[in-house]
């Protein structure tokens, strides 16, 4: 065993990332620790990371994801019914003049920086609906 492995749990859909010693097992899922070398650990870790992540919900962190497994419809259309309402305070062609004007800097700088974050507020919306798309064909085909 070199100097940088360690015993970890192996399962990247358990949250528990703290070094374990040989025998032992995970505290939260029950698997036996495993060696684990540098790289290995690194993607691991990182894997239990973005899972842990995904329980969070929107607001919880600065990093967010747009759409987990613990969210339920209703919140993802509330979320999309917002990004909608903050989507058109931005189309709306007349204030991104109106800031390019007030705001000291190059104006098409401003107007180019506004259609930019239009096209981010659009994606936003295209994959919470999707992510809703999804779960009612998953509903419909368990249901088959």
């Amino acid at each position: 065993m070199g100097a940088s492995d360690g015993y970890y749990c192996p399962n990247k859909d358990c949250a528990y990332d703290k070094k374990l010693k040989k025998g032992e097992f995970c505290p939260d899922c029950g698997k036996e620790a495993q060696v684990v070398g540098f790289d290995e650990r690194v993607e691991l870790l990182n894997a239990k990371k973005m899972r842990a992540k995904m329980g969070e919900k929107p607001g919880q962190d600065s990093v967010s994801l747009l759409a987990t497994d613990g969210m339920s419809d209703s919140e993802i259309r509330k979320l999309i019914y917002e990004d909608m309402m903050n989507l058109a305070q931005s189309l709306a062609g007349a204030s991104w003049t109106r800031l390019g004007n007030l705001l000291s800097g190059n104006s098409t700088d401003q107007i180019l920086g506004a259609g930019f974050k239009a096209i981010i507020d659009q994606n936003k919306i295209l994959i919470r609906q999707n992510e809703l798309i999804l779960r009612a064909l998953s509903k419909k085909r368990s249901n088959n």
